[in-house]
């Protein structure tokens, strides 16, 4: 299978293969090997390089929505992949829908409308599985409207937050 998606303002391609049992990962020149359980639907404990993450990955209008540690990640297919609105770290080009990666129960919202919020700023914290997660933005951006409270149950792909550019 191949990907690619944009981190930092560059766009990166990957590539995934299963071998017996495991994943072998290649992301530009480097090579990963990860070992992939499922632990819940659409939640997965990925072990790689002796350290070990609990990933969140759903597919949704052809692309893949990934959550490890409170950081989102939309990945497209190669073929015909779509650039992102924003890029981690970069500041945000469009308007974007912030989206829960996983059923849950909002504990905390940490912005307001109007707000303008840096790259990586906690926007929302979900719980799930006991588990609190930070969800956060990927660039600079403006909290143009927040669609939950704490306490609202969601679903994956429930709005949480809509973005806009700054210099709107």
């Amino acid at each position: 299978m191949e990907f690619s998606f944009v981190v930092g303002g560059k766009e990166e391609k990957l590539s995934a293969e299963e071998k017996e049992g495991l994943w072998l990962a290649t992301i530009g020149e480097s090579t990963f090997e990860a070992e992939v359980v499922a632990i819940g639907p659409n939640a997965f404990r990925i072990v790689c390089a002796g350290k070990s993450f609990v990933t969140y990955v759903a597919e949704n209008e052809g692309k893949y929505h990934v959550s490890v540690g409170g950081r989102q990640y939309s990945i497209a297919r190669a073929s015909g992949a779509a650039k992102h609105k924003s890029a981690v770290g970069g500041a945000l080009t469009g308007e974007e829908i912030v989206a829960a990666p996983m059923p849950g129960v909002i504990v905390k919202v940490a912005v307001t409308e109007g707000e303008v919020v840096k790259a990586d700023a906690v926007l929302v914290v979900v719980e799930s599985m006991k588990m609190e997660n930070n969800i956060r933005a990927q660039g600079e951006a403006r909290v143009k409207r927040v669609h939950v409270k704490p306490g609202d149950s969601v679903n994956f792909g429930s709005p949480l937050v809509e973005l806009e550019p700054v210099s709107k």
